[in-house]
């Protein structure tokens, strides 16, 4: 009892199963030795599991036949026995079958692509026109249909694509109808992945134009073909039909977005532009462009640019533009330039400026960022590993550069701590000093500066300053800004360890409505050189000569 149970089981699902599989698809082994042809067709529907629903005079079904098929598609048998001469359509078990117009001006090629090795059909194989670009898909059973809508040649020519497998070309004889059975062999060395990063995603944005079909050609067919112009409303929409993203063009034209295999000579987006391959001479949209090839010229995006590989020429974008490798030549953007690997030229951003190393200039409004710098940075922050040149900003830091922590004194503040940070060529100073009073009115300071460290002897620099100093008795209240330029030598005693001291011309320039200034001098008092007020301006200006001293760390 348990062996028939389990027997039905397996019936059971295998019917179900069956269900699943339409009548047409359904797999059939069949032989048929002289006999009519209605007599076969009963047999065949009771194979197959349906119901045939024809016209006897329409047909000639007394006609005998014969033939032997072995785990054939029902559709396959039924386009052998008509000889193509047949249209089916099904409708739950029943196949209704007509005969095929005899005056029409269309062409129907339809058949299955197969594996040559083990027979299977293969799903999701491209079939196409090189001429026209129109194409179809296999579907899960591996099928295909294709209308010829006005044929002009005795023999129309269709390409046959499947990744992994070798390309084959058919050449299908002029007629009404025709049923091919197409076998393809495999041929794994032929892989190549032109586009496959950018493609899947792009589709599956535009899935409302059908491009799952267009996804499909992208794996297929990826050796590109060349057209002199193309126009698209989207991608997989135009010219180039769902072909597109395995075209490339010499000009390209796209009303709202395009999706090509590259551009030789110009390419127009409304909204965007995306090229799997190669983009050369010119390329503008509206709001970006996005490129998976090399892109050599002009690139022109109103929001931003995005290039996959190697850029060389200008790229301009509103907002942003990356290179996501080497870039040759100018990034302009509002905000952000993003080089993932070597920039050889200038970048300028409204904001930011982001490269692994530079040969040329970065200048940004606030931050330039990168590991290796071969030229200069102009920014308000300056962030670098090693650099050969200048960082002009604010704040630079450089991983490798000058970095020292400053201990001294002159004769307005008698403790200071500065930090300094650069390169010896352009650094900058920011310090804190504080005079030891007592507790409710302390006079305290700071201030800002650049400077220049140019080496003398083997241990021995000197040091070119600007700076300027606030000078507060509590909390900051009025102007009373030292104004120092410094000269002065720095002796290196240690490696981390060195001391300097230098002259000092300050010009102290402050308001003079305010009457709570703390005293200006208290260690030591030099000789004014100049001692003016300007009521105007409600200002005063004093200037003296003074002094620097102190030790360096690190």
């Amino acid at each position: 009892m348990r062996f028939f149970y389990y027997t039905f089981l397996v019936a059971a699902s295998l019917s179900v199963f069956a269900q699943q599989v339409p009548v047409l698809e359904r797999p059939v082994t069949i032989t048929a030795h002289n006999e009519r042809l209605d007599v076969f067709l009963k047999k065949l529907s009771q194979e197959a599991g349906c119901v045939f629903s024809y016209s006897a005079s329409a047909l000639d079904v007394s006609r005998s036949v014969s033939y032997s098929f072995e785990q054939q598609p029902t559709r396959e048998i039924l386009e052998t026995v008509f000889d193509g001469n047949i249209k089916m359509k099904q409708k739950g078990v029943y196949v209704i079958l007509t005969p095929a117009p005899k005056i029409s001006k269309e062409v129907v090629i339809r058949g299955y692509v197969v594996d040559e090795t083990s027979g299977s059909r293969i799903s999701e194989a491209t079939v196409y026109n090189p001429v026209t670009l129109r194409s179809v898909t296999t579907d899960e059973y591996g099928y295909f249909e294709y209308v010829v809508k006005k044929p002009t040649v005795e023999d129309y020519k269709l390409m046959v694509k499947k990744v992994d497998y070798t390309d084959t070309e058919i050449l299908v004889p002029k007629k009404r109808s025709s049923f091919q059975k197409i076998s393809i062999k495999v041929d794994k060395e032929k892989l190549n992945h032109v586009g496959e990063s950018i493609a899947k995603p792009a589709t599956r944005a535009w899935s409302w134009t059908k491009s799952s079909v267009a996804s499909i050609n992208l794996n297929n067919v990826r050796d590109t073909i060349h057209r002199t112009w193309q126009i698209s409303f989207v991608p997989f929409v135009g010219t180039n039909r769902k072909l597109s993203g395995s075209v490339t063009n010499d000009w390209s034209f796209n009303i709202i977005g395009g999706y090509s295999a590259g551009t030789n000579k110009a390419e127009f987006g409304g909204v965007f532009n995306i090229n799997t391959g190669n983009v050369k001479a010119f390329q503008a949209a509206g709001v970006f462009n996005l490129n998976g090839g090399e892109t050599r010229g002009v690139q022109l995006g109103g929001m931003f640019n995005v290039n996959l590989q190697s850029t060389q020429g200008v790229q301009a974008g509103g907002f942003a533009n990356l290179a996501m490798q080497d870039a040759r030549g100018a990034q302009l953007a509002g905000f952000l330039n993003l080089t993932a690997r070597h920039t050889e030229g200038a970048q300028v951003a409204g904001f930011a400026n982001i490269s692994k190393s530079i040969n040329g200039t970065q200048v940004a409004a606030f931050v330039n960022i990168a590991k290796h710098v071969s030229g200069s940075q102009i920014g308000f922050l300056n962030i670098a590993d090693s650099i050969r040149g200048v960082p002009v900003g604010f704040l630079s830091f450089v991983t490798n550069g000058y970095h020292t922590l400053e201990l001294g004194a002159d004769e307005v503040i008698p403790v200071n701590i500065s930090f300094r940070t650069g390169v010896r060529g352009f650094y900058t100073n920011i310090s804190i000093g504080v005079r030891p009073e007592k507790a409710d009115s302390i006079t305290w300071s700071f201030g800002y500066g650049v400077g220049t460290s140019p080496r003398i002897l083997k241990k021995l620099y000197l040091n070119i300053e600007a700076s300027a100093n606030q000078v507060n008795k509590g909390n900051v209240e009025a102007l009373n800004l030292v104004n120092r330029i410094y000269t002065g030598l720095e002796y290196q005693v240690a490696r981390k360890f060195a001391i300097y001291a230098g002259p000092t011309l300050s010009i102290r320039v402050y308001d003079i409505t305010y009457n709570r200034h703390p005293d200006l001098f208290t260690y030591y008092k030099p000789t004014l050189l100049s001692d003016k007020i300007y009521p105007d301006d409600n200002l005063g200006v004093q200037l003296w000569w003074g002094f620097k001293a102190g030790v360096r760390l690190f």
